[in-house]
């Protein structure tokens, strides 16, 4: 009994000894935290002092630490070794705003007698930010160190910690002057962040404009748009006279910009004083506008009558006569104001068309005056987009307009068109036949100078769509997507508003071309009803493969058609004039080629685009002195247009047969659903590639589509990509099947023809011509011995309404696909 009570009480002093080693642990916790921290920075330190090379270990080590740390780097920075201390000063600028405790140490580390313990030191204050701000007199006084580094980077210092550095405004405009080109580049830099508190520096940062190095003068850009942004934010509660002034200084900034001889200056450069500019000139017009909208109000009852009546009608009819776009900027400024109550009758209406403006503001005359002022920036930038710059040599060819043959289309054949009210034209035929070249053919008519060469009277601002419409929650997906196209044609920083963009579309102000309709989703078609009476786009050009029917509204159909054989010379001397390339062929030259292209396609005449290729395979040859290297029939003209695409990468690029067999398997995932060109999921083009071995797919889609430009990324999403040029996609898919199929005549009918007869029986045959069409040649070109009258060729033949001319004989034509893939 006894032995029992002497083990329960050791059992109890037992728990009660655990619980005060927990209690004491517990207690202790951060105390044992500390010296373990403590333990690991001091042989940090001492490692940070050593000579060896390894000292960068223990300031890395030291930086992860981070604001532990920061004290023991003080210290360091009073050490009497002064590679201890501009170290410690280096530890300090990567640990950034943690450093902040630092701030008064590295402030005495200005001083320093050894320059490298200044230059880390004011790196240190730079990186550490706002909280820096006792340290800018310091930084000013460091802009006239006599070590030039320190120099170059105490303005970027200041120019971190921001405006809280206004104060050193004066030294950084002397310091523009400075001998040293990175000090004048940080100075500009550093003016720049300090916003409108820098603005007595706007005279010098002009100086700087004329510096003869290109970086200087973008960092003189880049100030003074920084200094005019802060403006710009400061806008609504500057006086008049303030914002006068502030514009009397950078208009003169703006045309010397925009004035720039051997393009000095960059469309971006010029952008980033023209916004803010105008935001400021838009709030000193709101300004005015708001005063006199006060002084109506106030003396509505002795001039409203006499104003409602005649004279502020007849001043709009002025202004309409005169300066149009005012009355667009008046309604604009008005807007704000909905509800204003007619004296007597007790009505609210806007005081916009109180005042009568508001009928004037989407007139003819102001939308064309809308029209003039941006047509400048939109001839400039259509031609740049992708699908419109490779269709910039544009040769006339004959077309159905109207079941009437037109030998060339010019815009006079087109003024019955759009001398409608409502213009609706549909291009329509097979890939490659020209359509997208001809839609934007009208495009450049809508917008041309000369009047006799437009469309119709006024100018027309055209835009493209060629991808599938985002859906925005309670808006039209055409209209968002107009607007989007707008915005970058005309380089404004805000869409226009649809209160204005829906005039412009009924008036036909706007020239809507909507590219690739037959392959566009089911979405963004329902989206193009031209038959609604609620439909806004007046003026539009849908190019399909197909003949829609549009909801059997009234549509002006054009088919380009195909090049005769008997044209093909004629076509291809006025496509070489115009690349200014014809004069390196000789008369015997030429016509040798124009022959050889000839017994390529035999009786067949064939599309634009192959002749184009043709061309251009012409023209790459002469260039590079090389002979007897054209193509013999269609598929190797592809590939041969692979490798000329291919050999103007110089850098890091694939060879030529990796580069066909990626475009080959990536064509086929584009066309194995129903035969015809379209898009293929990004994710699938991967697997493709994946499974032919490649380790980095998404490299070489990459190189694909940015260094060749030979296929797209598309969709909101971007997990879709299609090809640039649809017979480019057929003929390799094509290539594709007859590598898989080979000459098995039982494979071609289970794998093949099986899908083509239920496609065919589907009323698709049109449309998956085009596919047929280069399957049947690039069989008779890959398979050995293939003859026209085998069963594959011979029963595309029937399919593709081509007879047997003997044309493409298989003897000679895979050793022209062998050297084309080598």
């Amino acid at each position: 009994m006894r032995t029992q009570t002497i083990r329960r009480l050791l059992k109890a002093s037992l728990k009660v000894a655990v619980l005060f080693v927990m209690i004491f642990w517990l207690w202790t916790g951060n105390s044992w935290a500390q010296i373990t921290t403590n333990t690991k920075i001091e042989p940090l330190i001492e490692k940070l002092a050593s000579k060896n090379a390894r000292f960068t270990d223990a300031a890395d080590a030291l930086v992860n630490i981070g604001e532990p740390a920061v004290g023991a780097l003080i210290e360091a920075l009073k050490n009497e070794d002064s590679n201890l201390r501009w170290r410690a000063a280096s530890v300090l600028s990567d640990i950034g705003v943690e450093a902040a405790p630092a701030v008064e140490a590295l402030t005495l580390a200005l001083q320093d007698d050894d320059p490298q313990v200044r230059l880390y030191a004011t790196i240190a204050l730079g990186n550490i930010g706002e909280a820096a701000k006792p340290a800018v007199p310091s930084l000013i006084a460091a802009l006239q160190d006599k070590e030039q580094y320190v120099r170059i980077y105490a303005p970027s210092a200041l120019r971190k910690i921001g405006v809280e550095a206004k104060v050193a405004v004066p030294a950084l405009i002397g310091a523009l002057k400075d001998n040293n080109i990175g000090v004048r580049l940080n100075a500009a830099y550093a003016l720049g962040a300090m916003g409108s508190d820098a603005s007595s520096a706007i005279p010098n940062l002009i100086k700087l404009l004329d510096d003869e190095k290109s970086y200087v003068r973008h960092a003189a850009v880049k100030g003074l748009g920084g200094i005019a942004a802060g403006f710009q934010d400061e806008a609504s509660k500057l006086s008049s006279s303030k914002l006068a002034h502030v514009i009397s200084d950078f208009e003169p900034v703006l045309k010397t910009l925009e004035e720039n001889e051997n393009n000095k200056f960059t469309l971006e450069e010029i952008v980033r004083i023209r916004r803010p500019l105008n935001a400021i000139k838009a709030e000193k017009e709101t300004r005015l506008f708001d005063k006199g909208s006060e002084w109506v109000l106030q003396h509505k009852l002795l001039l409203g009558i006499a104003a409602y009546i005649t004279l502020l009608p007849l001043l709009w009819l002025i202004m309409l006569r005169v300066t149009p776009l005012w009355l667009l900027k008046i309604n604009n400024a008005l807007k704000p104001y909905t509800d204003f109550s007619l004296p007597l009758i007790s009505i609210n209406v806007p005081l916009r068309y109180v005042l009568f403006v508001g009928w004037f503001h989407y007139h003819p005359k102001v939308l064309d005056a809308w029209v003039a002022k941006y047509i400048k920036s939109v001839r400039e930038q259509f031609p740049k987009k992708d699908t419109v710059s490779y269709r910039s040599c544009y040769i006339p060819i004959p077309v159905v307009l109207e079941g009437n043959t037109v030998p060339q289309l010019t815009s006079e054949n087109l003024h019955p068109t759009f001398n409608k009210q409502r213009t609706c034209i549909l291009i329509n035929g097979e890939g490659g036949i020209g359509k997208t070249s001809l839609a934007c053919q009208i495009a450049n008519w809508a917008m041309a100078e000369e009047k006799e060469k437009r469309l119709c009277e006024h100018l027309m601002l055209p835009i493209f769509l060629e991808e599938e419409f985002r859906e925005v929650e309670d808006k039209s997906s055409l209209l968002e997507a107009i607007r989007g196209q707008l915005q970058a044609l005309i380089d404004e920083p805000e869409p226009i508003c649809e209160e204005l963009l829906i005039p412009l579309l009924r008036k036909r102000r706007i020239l809507v071309i909507v590219d690739r309709f037959s392959e566009l989703s089911a979405d963004t078609r329902d989206a193009i009803q031209p038959e609604s009476p609620n439909f806004p786009v007046n003026a539009l050009i849908i190019t399909s493969r197909i003949e829609e029917k549009l909801g059997r509204v009234n549509k002006t159909v054009i088919k380009p058609l195909r090049i005769e054989a008997n044209k093909l010379s004629s076509f291809m001397e006025a496509y070489l004039t115009l690349r200014d390339k014809r004069d390196k062929f000789t008369d015997q030259e030429f016509f040798d080629a124009c022959n050889r292209l000839s017994l390529m396609i035999g009786e067949r005449n064939i599309t634009v685009l192959l002749a184009k290729l043709y061309a251009e395979q012409l023209i790459a040859n002469v260039d590079m002195q090389q002979e007897n290297s054209l193509p013999e029939n269609v598929p190797s003209l592809m590939l041969g247009y692979l490798n000329e695409v291919n050999r103007d990468v110089t850098e890091d690029n694939l060879d030529d047969r990796t580069v066909h067999q990626d475009m080959k398997a990536i064509a086929w995932e584009c066309l194995q659903e129903n035969y015809q060109p379209g898009n293929a999921k990004l994710n699938d083009a991967i697997d493709a590639l994946s499974d032919m071995g490649i380790d980095e797919p998404e490299v070489h889609l990459d190189y694909l589509e940015n260094r060749l430009h030979l296929i797209q990324t598309i969709g909101y999403a971007k997990d879709e990509i299609r090809f640039c040029l649809d017979p480019l996609a057929e003929y390799l898919a094509g290539l594709y099947v007859v590598e898989a199929l080979g000459d098995n005549n039982g494979k071609w009918r289970s794998d093949f023809f099986k899908q083509v007869d239920d496609l065919v029986k589907k009323g698709a045959q049109d449309n998956i011509k085009g596919f047929l069409l280069a399957v049947r040649d690039s069989y008779l070109s890959k398979i050995n011995n293939a003859k026209e009258s085998d069963f594959v060729p011979q029963k595309l033949g029937k399919l593709t309404e081509v007879e047997n001319s003997g044309n493409n004989s298989g003897n000679n034509s895979e050793k022209t696909i062998q050297s084309a893939c080598s």
